[in-house]
């Protein structure tokens, strides 16, 4: 019988990925709210509707006649409890919706690592803004103030004055679904990417990138991630140190047998702080090209056999090169197209995997200020031997775009 596959969701940039799972004996069933060329040329079947949904999804799924499936997964989107309710559905292999629930919903995974011992933010949970208020006044400033249940950065926004407090928790409020958000102490260090398979309590570390925040706060209130880099600058020791804390916190959530991504905050004075662990592959492109590009890794093998129950093959998470890679985003922050190009032009320079727009650009397109969580302007991925050359290659080519915007006056 030919092995079906559901791909339920692509994060950014993620439908690359398709083709790779093509196979004469495999059926490819993509769900997508985002049907791009890629993901129509890969999929046996494509459904188009919302993959946080799971009532559309088993909608779409039943009107298709699709009564099968051997493994569920989502490559890089954010959507573990539809992952989970599919698995069920299906009787595929999968998390229980409880924990995929507890790694999803911030307030929940906080609660859980605080009661294991990690080491956490200050932080509570509020239902309005009066409540908000009070949860500022527990944890203190500078806070970040979030939705319990956003992804992407979307919402997130640091405060640093009791007068500030009552707009950005309306805010954060009205793009949370349930209507309740998180009140975090500010940290300041380095931020890192862990990627890894946690099976039968081992997990099993296959990715490891600094994240690039140099223009962090340029956006205030929100933050701006510039993207990531490899190999990190960080000591082996304290790359296991990070592990062992992501172990831990995997454990704790219960996230066995699971692909786990992971946000880990180093500060100043050697804490390690788990601030995001999900079950879910690292997205935005950073676990099957970024990570890729500089160790030889390719997860996906991996993510399947996990859907489908099977072993992991662990001597396909080994390295097989030492290089060095970088994504670097460009903000998408105001201003009327006056000309745009074609960015595979730029794409063909030594060094440059790719380079591609974030958003849908043509002459004439108001590009609105940046407000955080919202795809950017543009990305590069690019390689090199070492971090600094290939750094210089990505910021090279993010200046060499074809785009041009109206001048202000006008």
């Amino acid at each position: 019988m030919t092995e079906r596959l559901l791909v339920c969701g692509l994060g950014s940039g993620m439908d690359h990925s398709l083709a790779e799972l093509r196979s004469p004996r495999r059926e490819l069933v993509v769900v997508t709210d985002t049907p791009t060329d890629r993901a129509r040329a890969a999929a046996d079947i494509l459904l188009v509707c919302d993959p946080t949904d799971s009532t559309a999804v088993l909608a779409q799924l039943s009107a298709a006649g699709i009564d099968r499936s051997d493994g569920v997964f989502s490559l890089g989107a954010d959507n573990p409890p539809v992952i989970s309710a599919l698995a069920h559905r299906f009787g595929c292999p999968g998390l229980p919706l409880e924990t995929a629930l507890d790694c999803t919903l911030k307030d929940r995974r906080l609660a859980i690592l605080r009661d294991a011992g990690l080491d956490l933010p200050r932080f509570a949970s509020a239902e309005s803004v009066e409540e908000a208020l009070r949860a500022v006044a527990e944890v203190g400033l500078p806070a970040v103030i979030k939705p319990s249940d956003q992804t992407g950065s979307l919402g997130v926004m640091k405060v640093e004055s009791p007068e500030a407090v009552r707009a950005r928790a309306a805010e954060a409020l009205r793009l949370s679904p349930v209507g309740r958000i998180v009140v975090e102490e500010f940290l300041e260090g380095t931020e890192h990417t862990l990627a890894a398979f946690m099976v039968d309590g081992k997990l099993h570390r296959f990715g490891f990138a600094d994240r690039e925040y140099g223009r962090k706060e340029e956006f205030a209130p929100y933050f701006f991630e510039g993207g990531d880099t490899l190999p990190s600058r960080l000591t082996a020791e304290q790359i296991e140190e990070v592990t062992d804390t992501v172990r831990r916190g995997a454990r704790a959530l219960r996230l066995d047998p699971a692909v786990i991504n992971t946000d880990i905050l180093r500060t100043r004075d050697g804490r390690v702080v788990l601030l995001e662990i999900t079950c879910r592959l690292t997205g935005a492109r950073i676990a099957t090209e970024v990570m890729r590009l500089a160790t030889g890794v390719d997860p996906l093998p991996n993510v399947v056999r996990l859907a489908l129950g099977q072993p992991l093959e662990l001597s396909e998470l080994r390295p097989t090169r030492s290089g060095a890679a970088v994504q670097r985003f460009l903000p998408a922050d105001g201003g009327v197209v006056e000309w745009v190009g074609n960015p595979r032009d730029v794409a063909r320079r030594v060094g440059v995997h790719d380079v591609f727009w974030g958003i849908e650009l043509a002459p004439g397109i108001v590009v609105p200020p940046y407000r955080g969580g919202a795809d950017p302007l543009a990305g590069v991925i690019a390689y090199a031997d070492e971090p600094a050359e290939a750094e210089a290659i990505a910021e090279r080519t993010l200046r060499a775009l074809p785009l041009r915007f109206k001048a202000s006056a006008e």
